[in-house]
């Protein structure tokens, strides 16, 4: 007996020093001891955000919607005024602006105290809605901005008229197109232009 364990002992030193001497092997080394560089598979390519992208033009353009959702979260607070604390954003498109407004919108109304509600029930109904306007209708944008008129829709309860804030913005044109499910009037200046 006392063979066969030192021969078992033996057998199994050998293996182990043949792991520590190079080539291959079938004692687990790690993948560095192979004396390359880890390479991960190559991930999907990123999506088209409509503008080539650096870290400035795309900080200027998130801080122009955030000055849009905070004028709007204002507007909003206002129409609203203390009768409703939880809200539910529906957000029209799964594009790069509409994913981006989202954000900075989500942002500004928490800043603001309210509660954004997952489901719909229980919650005061938001719904976002952009057009883009005719830059000979309100001024011309300035150069690789559009004109959109953004509005925040608040949904019909039983507590709450149909109602709804909005401003005209310049922003960049990446994933933009006009959504959204409500139907909102065209600013002033719009129509105004139209009537002419």
């Amino acid at each position: 007996m006392m063979r066969i364990s030192g021969l078992l002992f033996g057998l199994s030193a050998m293996a182990l020093l043949s792991g520590c001497m190079g080539g291959a092997s079938p004692m687990a080394r790690g993948y560095s001891s192979y004396d390359q560089v880890y390479k991960s598979a190559p991930g999907k390519e990123a999506s088209n955000v409509g503008y080539e992208y650096s870290k400035d033009i795309n900080d200027s353009n998130i801080q122009d919607l955030g000055y849009a959702a905070q004028e709007l979260a204002e507007k909003l607070d206002k129409k609203i005024s203390f009768s409703a604390e939880e809200l539910y954003l529906n957000i029209p498109k799964n594009t790069a602006f509409y994913n981006s407004f989202d954000h900075v919108l989500r942002d500004a109304l928490t800043h603001r105290g309210y509660i954004l509600s997952l489901t719909p029930e229980d919650a005061l109904k938001v719904d976002v809605v952009a057009k883009d306007i005719d830059h000979n209708s309100c001024g011309l944008a300035a150069k690789g901005k559009i004109l959109a008129q953004i509005a925040l829709v608040i949904e019909a309860s039983k507590d709450m008229p149909f109602d709804y804030v909005s401003g005209l913005y310049e922003i960049a044109p990446y994933g933009f197109t006009s959504a959204g499910v409500v139907d909102t009037p065209m600013p002033e200046c719009a129509m105004e232009e139209i009537e002419k």
